[in-house]
């Protein structure tokens, strides 16, 4: 396993990255406003002494630093919780650490991780994000399955409280961000359907005039490429969502299959995902230092074949959440550039953001999780089970609510 990068705020560091990240969203992420419903601010601010755990959606990278950017609005630097493979670079993880932030190893036992966070929710002095979904979406309009280990961590926290006599109310708040653009983006979204049909259409491929039907014909090409490629005899007769779901799984038993993971198709497929990338992580990190010649030579060899799972791995994560008829359920600008994206990222390895975007941002009623802590002990996996899916609810409510965006 990756080491632990614990956190270490320095005030001075964090108000000046406070003035500075209007220009951060403004520059390379392309918003060109943040807007809070005042209410939420409020709601927020009454309850800024306690314990607090943030939980918003995660449908963009834009979001840690729209969560940054919101510490500044309440008056008061937070912690963040945030993928031990975002700690990249020494530079990074040293001005990472300083903001406040500190590493997890996803879908595996993070010790390091779950301590820290227990500490800071009994010490309770700053909120603490969390971004519940575990996984950048890419869909601006829908919320993946919340993992429930959030939770877990704060009635552990609470927990603790009582061992040592000093139990205390502790919030959970639910977080919507949306993302609306600014302008008109169809010239835009017309350039970039043309971009991808001619890299992977035949020339003289008769051309559609329906934007929908270009985004669902490039989708289909790409689907049908990558099942030749990994050698899928996919029923051609089965929906584009039964082939997605086909493929994916064949590319994680595949993986799983190669590392001696036995598969286990109940478990949601992000969580699979996670736990390959762990494996393939913790022999990229091994330490070689003490260990024998022939012993490197096995484990340079072994690290090579696992390598070549990373474009597998990045394929599966851009492709996680996607479903035919995202689009086609709201023809908006929004959803038809989140796939757009997507796409681009398959095709082309790479993507721009576009913009400039406005980032609304709501909160829910806050959740004293102290009220549920009797409850809790009576039946803990019940309990937490209920209280995630809970937040998963009210987040996307709260997202779908502002298709009617606020006042900006």
């Amino acid at each position: 396993m990756l080491d632990f990068k614990p956190p270490k705020p320095n005030p001075l560091l964090i108000g000046v990255a406070q003035r500075l990240v209007p220009l951060v969203l403004k520059g390379p992420l392309k918003i060109s406003k943040f807007v809070i419903d005042a209410e939420s601010l409020e709601q927020l601010k009454e309850i800024s002494d306690c314990p607090m755990v943030l939980v918003p959606n995660h449908a963009d990278y834009a979001d840690a630093s729209i969560m940054f950017a919101l510490s500044q609005r309440v008056g008061k630097p937070f912690y963040y919780m945030c993928a031990r493979e975002t700690f990249t670079g020494g530079v990074r993880s040293y001005f990472m650490q300083r903001f406040g932030v500190y590493s997890v190893m996803r879908g595996s036992v993070d010790r390091g991780a779950f301590r820290t966070t227990r500490s800071l929710l009994v010490d309770g002095k700053r909120p603490l994000v969390i971004f519940a979904e575990g996984e950048i979406s890419r869909q601006n309009d829908t919320v993946l399955p919340f993992e429930s280990g959030a939770m877990q961590l704060c009635f552990w926290a609470l927990d603790d409280m009582a061992k040592a006599e000093t139990v205390k109310p502790l919030y959970v708040v639910p977080v919507g961000i949306k993302y609306i653009y600014d302008e008109e983006m169809w010239d835009e979204i017309e350039g970039a359907l043309t971009r991808l049909e001619q890299e992977i259409l035949p020339q003289g491929s008769p051309a559609a005039e329906d934007l929908y039907e270009r985004l669902r014909r490039i989708g289909g090409v790409i689907l049908s490429t990558l099942e030749r490629e990994y050698r899928l005899k996919a029923d051609k007769d089965g929906s584009l969502n039964e082939r997605i779901e086909q493929l994916r799984e064949h590319i994680l038993s595949q993986m799983e299959e190669f590392m001696g993971v036995t598969p286990e198709p109940t478990v949601l497929p992000r969580t699979r995902v996670r736990a390959l990338k762990n494996l393939i992580d913790a022999e990229v990190y091994r330490e070689t230092e003490d260990i024998t010649a022939y012993e490197r030579q096995i484990h340079e060899q072994r690290l090579e074949k696992f390598q070549e799972f990373y474009p597998d791995l990045n394929r599966l994560f851009n492709f996680i959440a996607i479903y035919d008829g995202y689009v086609g359920e709201n023809r908006s600008p929004e959803r038809f550039l989140d796939v757009i994206i997507r796409l681009e990222r398959e095709v082309f390895g790479e993507s721009k953001p576009r913009g400039p975007r406005i980032a609304y941002m709501r909160f829910g009623a806050p959740k004293n999780l102290l009220d549920r802590y009797e409850i809790y002990k009576q039946d803990k996996k019940q309990t937490v089970q209920d209280i995630t899916l809970e937040l998963e609810t009210e987040v996307q409510a709260l997202i779908t609510d502002m298709s009617e965006p606020l006042d900006a």
